[in-house]
């Protein structure tokens, strides 16, 4: 089973293929530092996020900070999970 960090690592990795075949992409590579994702691909990013983890996210958290790498993600991702309303 696919845990949080390898499924935005694997959606980071086909969104970037097609502009950067040869860049390896780990949890811990940096996204925007290494141009991985354009600010329209950041926007279909957090649709994935919503979606796939039914988060919903918040504006305040749409930071530089929160994007920098898959880990970095999934840990945004992790923390909205664990705050939203049981139900």
């Amino acid at each position: 089973m696919k845990t949080t960090i390898d499924t935005i690592t694997q959606w980071i990795r086909r969104a970037a293929e097609m502009r950067l075949p040869d860049v390896e992409i780990r949890a811990d590579t940096p996204i925007i530092e290494n141009g991985l994702l354009d600010s329209i691909e950041i926007l279909n990013l957090v649709g994935f996020l919503e979606e796939r983890f039914e988060i919903a996210l918040p504006v305040e958290e749409f930071v530089p900070e929160n994007f920098t790498s898959a880990e970095t993600i999934a840990n945004l991702v992790t923390r909205l999970r664990a705050a939203r309303p049981e139900g």
